[in-house]
């Protein structure tokens, strides 16, 4: 499916067991699922040239800076981040997915807008984004997710200040609540093709967006009654 694409879906049947001690990683493993408990994390660093996919829960600043030190990563999956920051990050050069869930206290996105090969950003229940403007510098990624949880509706101002993203071909606004309701900007995007949204505007509002770009896909353009 178009979306699974757009999302870098895993297949998890495909990725090793998921651990929460490093003695357990095994040395042919190129990703790897791992558990935070309390200092399990520490060493985890040494294995730079190794892991090139890492799905890492409970993850704190001190676990932070030690998936820094994965030089290697392309893909990253962070599910409960604590840190207050994502500056260490910005040396994970050779990343191209980025997906953070449960952000309680960093806010500082638009560091990650430095890392070269970015080009598939997902953050989800961040607390402290509302305002998008932090993300207007990534230039570079193709797909762009800002959501909430089954539970928490994420609230975001306005899509203005992504609304000039040249590359972005698809966009995620599940679980969302915008408070400016416009969704026009987003016709400025000149490689949008699929958007996939909470209903948080008016049926006018999307049929105008539906005017503007047509070959843009989103349930909302001919379903807007459910």
């Amino acid at each position: 499916m178009i979306n699974d694409k757009y999302r870098c879906n895993q297949n998890w049947s495909e990725w090793p067991r998921c651990v929460t001690n490093i003695n357990d990683i095994e040395l042919d493993w190129r990703w790897v699922s791992f558990y935070r408990e309390g200092k399990s994390h520490k060493g985890i660093s040494s294995f730079s040239q190794q892991i090139t996919r890492l799905s890492a829960k409970q993850v704190n600043v001190e676990f932070l800076s030690e998936i820094a030190e994965l030089q290697n990563l392309e893909y990253l999956e962070i599910e409960r981040l604590s840190s207050d920051t994502l500056l260490p990050l910005i040396n994970l050069n050779k990343l191209e997915t980025l997906k953070i869930s449960g952000v309680s206290k960093a806010e500082n996105f638009e560091v990650l807008a430095s890392l070269p090969n970015l080009r598939y950003l997902f953050i989800e229940g961040a607390k402290k984004l509302n305002n998008l403007e932090c993300l207007s510098g990534f230039t570079e990624l193709i797909s762009l997710g800002v959501e909430g949880t089954m539970y928490t509706n994420q609230k975001v101002l306005s899509l203005q200040p992504i609304s000039t993203l040249p590359n972005l071909e698809a966009l995620f606004l599940t679980s969302v609540s915008l408070t400016d309701k416009s969704i026009l900007c987003l016709a400025d995007l000149p490689k949008i093709r699929v958007l996939s949204c909470a209903r948080f505007t008016t049926k006018e509002h999307f049929s105008s967006l539906k005017s503007k770009k047509p070959n843009l896909k989103c349930r909302w353009f001919e379903a807007y009654e459910i």
